[in-house]
């Protein structure tokens, strides 16, 4: 059984990081799902920026780089004005940003094993508040939360062209 685990990532992942983010952006375009498609793209300076920032992470599988993810202290605008509620009174949550498994391993429940991670390292910076947004569109991410115990809240509107985003929330206890 290979050896998975989260790690920060740092410049040497940048190509790989971009390699699976261009997969995913293909396989959603597949979809015919407008998220990260056309101006929405993201760019290779966007993660270039958040590896100097600290805040991307790399899932290694198998001695490689199989899927990426962002954490992000919040508050964050859009989260705040959601169509919906959010559980508990926490004043600080962490956001979980751009999920994506490389092309070769999807299927194999690493998005899973990657959101697990995330949320443990959110435990491990004091943060009991989780949420995660995904286009209506995107049937797989919304999936792979509602198994790791995410409950759906309501929409949000990300500062992007076709931004209308499902909210996630993972509220942990003591």
């Amino acid at each position: 059984m290979p050896l998975t685990y989260t790690r920060q990532a740092r410049s040497s992942d940048i190509d790989d990081i971009y390699r699976i983010i261009q997969q995913a952006v293909a396989y959603l375009g597949s979809q015919n799902s407008p998220q990260w498609q056309g101006s929405a793209e993201p760019r290779r300076e966007e993660f270039e920026e958040d590896v100097r920032q600290g805040v991307m992470y790399v899932l290694i599988h198998n001695h490689k780089v199989a899927g990426v993810g962002k954490l992000v202290s919040g508050p964050e605008k859009a989260y705040e004005e959601i169509d919906g509620s959010w559980l508990g009174n926490e004043a600080q949550y962490m956001t979980l940003h751009r999920i994506a498994i490389d092309a070769e391993v999807r299927g194999q429940g690493l998005a899973h094993q990657l959101i697990h991670d995330l949320v443990m390292l959110s435990l491990d910076h004091g943060y009991r508040d989780i949420r995660i947004d995904t286009h209506e569109m995107n049937k797989g991410m919304q999936k792979t939360v509602k198994k790791a115990d995410f409950d759906y809240r309501g929409h949000v509107q990300m500062p992007v062209p076709n931004g209308d985003r499902l909210a996630f929330q993972l509220l942990l206890t003591d």
